[in-house]
């Protein structure tokens, strides 16, 4: 299957772009206002980005973040990102943005099956990459 990311958004679909991401409406949105951060490049996961490309996506954000909270009437911005084969099928990386109101009900219909996971584990592998940085437990 091909990426409707990198064959099938047209020009007239961009809002905008920068070196490395274009900016669309979802097709499918959660909530009007809807929208996706993709990379031009095909990766799959947020880890292929490099350095100068995850500041310019944190910059994108961040942006677009104030435009939504500072000139239209909404309560704040969740910013969701998928990994790898979480992904839909035929996308590649991609951030969304959505914007968020107090009453909006965003998390009423979430049904998750939930799987087992080692807290303790979990606390162990983040205490190493504390000490790797140099941050306080």
């Amino acid at each position: 299957m091909s990426c409707i990311f990198c064959s099938e958004i047209t020009d007239e679909q961009i809002l905008v772009e920068s070196k490395s991401f274009k900016i669309v409406f979802d097709i499918d949105p959660v909530q009007i206002g809807h929208l996706l951060i993709i990379s031009k490049s095909h990766i799959m996961d947020i880890r292929e980005i490099n350095i100068p490309q995850f500041i310019e996506l944190m910059d994108l954000e961040k942006s677009i973040i104030e435009i939504l909270e500072n000139h239209f009437s909404i309560t704040s911005v969740s910013v969701i990102q998928n990994n790898g084969p979480i992904m839909d099928e035929g996308t590649h990386f991609h951030v969304h943005l959505i914007p968020r109101y107090i009453d909006d009900n965003f998390w009423d219909n979430q049904i998750v099956k939930e799987h087992k996971l080692s807290l303790q584990e979990l606390k162990v592998k983040l205490n190493a990459l504390a000490i790797k940085y140099k941050y306080f437990v």
